[in-house]
């Protein structure tokens, strides 16, 4: 997936697109043919092999660690934070997740209302924090950079989520 560019995103703009994600998630699966299940549209897969519901995970899961990651910039001073964290593109397809796609959104909802939470209670002067990439590259990334990261990836799992449906809808 492309990563997209969000160096010109706010701190209040992320907090709201992070809000905004179970909603946008949820209305992917709005207009259901007669008798078309959620839970069976949302794990067929795509010719890439990823399903929808794969998408909410990898959703979740990434603006989870995007959250971890700036709840340590915050509460340290220059932490080692975890590259898995911070790059969730680079993270493993979540192969055949369970439950019920309704619990996957509302799980997505969570995690993306908690890191907008902490968005909301950072002040200005906070947004230059630093950690560092626990990678050996010795990389600082910045608390900005860490909301950003959480709204990327939110966005490329909605539109990927979104090329998902309309593929296996045909």
């Amino acid at each position: 997936m492309a990563a997209m560019d969000m160096s010109r995103l706010t701190p209040s703009d992320a907090v709201v697109a992070l809000r905004s994600f179970e909603r946008r998630f949820r209305a992917l699966f709005a207009d259901l043919e007669e008798g078309e299940s959620p839970d069976d549209l949302a794990r067929r897969p795509a010719a890439d092999g990823w399903s929808a519901i794969e998408h909410v995970v990898a959703a979740a899961r990434g603006i989870a660690g995007c959250g971890r990651a700036l709840a340590a910039v915050q509460q340290s001073d220059d932490p080692q934070l975890d590259p898995a964290d911070v790059q969730p593109a680079g993270q493993p397809r979540p192969n055949q997740p369970t439950g019920p796609v309704h619990e996957r959104l509302a799980e997505l909802g969570i995690e993306a209302n908690l890191v907008a939470d902490l968005g909301a209670r950072t002040d200005a002067a906070a947004w230059e924090r630093t950690g560092t990439l626990a990678d050996g590259s010795g990389r600082p990334v910045t608390a900005l950079h860490l909301l950003r990261t959480a709204v990327g990836c939110g966005v490329t799992h909605l539109r990927a989520a979104e090329t998902v449906l309309t593929e296996v809808r045909a």
